[in-house]
């Protein structure tokens, strides 16, 4: 195990926390474009929190997996949906339920809440400084929801499920020293499919329906 001073952990501490902001600074914007940088953003700070711990734990399979973030999430994912959205002419996404200052806020009560039940859980990973993760990582999925349920775009429901499952994997990453490689391997691989047939159906959409309101496709007849 390398040795790392006490201002490394506190870096990679506000590395992790950067992630639970990166999220919270994506409900509070309606463009898009802005959603979708702050997505890749929050990609970001998982890739190089993967690192910190395969240097903190000597673990070489944490570095695979940060490469995998950075390549196929902050790099391929990102650009494929900057490309989408610029096929499809999305440019805003307005608050479905909640006006955008609200659902920002209460993202924020959300990170306090998210903070309130990591406390209560046994942290099975022996770095205490690594123990904000399962704040952060909870925190990424509540916001995850929220999103989805504030936004009518389909593009911003894709957003906001792989806002969640950053936030399973950062759990799993500080909390339990992450999963096995060929299950996050895995995972990766079903994510990044997952978003390639959404983004087909979202262009179909928008070419047979002329949006990608989801709130309007419930009023769909024979």
């Amino acid at each position: 195990m390398i040795s790392f001073s006490p201002f490394m952990f506190s870096f990679l501490q506000a590395i992790i926390l950067a992630s639970a902001i990166m999220a919270i600074l994506m409900v509070g914007t309606g463009q898009i474009r802005s959603n979708i940088m702050f997505y890749s953003l929050q990609t970001l700070c998982l890739a190089l929190s993967a690192c910190f711990c395969a240097a903190i734990e000597h673990e070489l399979k944490h570095y695979i997996v940060a490469l995998a973030i950075f390549f196929v999430k902050t790099i391929g994912l990102s650009t494929f949906l900057f490309w989408i959205t610029k096929r499809i002419g999305a440019a805003k996404d307005l608050g479905l339920y909640l006006p955008l200052p609200i659902a920002m806020h209460l993202s924020v009560v959300l990170l306090v809440f998210a903070q309130i039940l990591s406390n209560q859980l046994p942290h099975l990973n022996h770095l205490q400084p690594l123990a904000i993760g399962g704040t952060a990582g909870i925190s990424l999925i509540l916001t995850g929801i929220l999103f989805m349920l504030t936004r009518r775009l389909a593009i911003s429901q894709v957003l906001g499920f792989l806002t969640m499952e950053n936030g399973i994997f950062l759990f799993a990453l500080t909390q339990s020293s992450g999963m096995p490689l060929f299950i996050e391997m895995g995972i990766f691989l079903d994510v990044f499919v997952a978003v390639m047939i959404s983004g087909l159906i979202i262009f179909k959409i928008k070419h047979s329906f002329e949006h990608i309101d989801v709130t309007l496709l419930t009023s769909l007849r024979d």
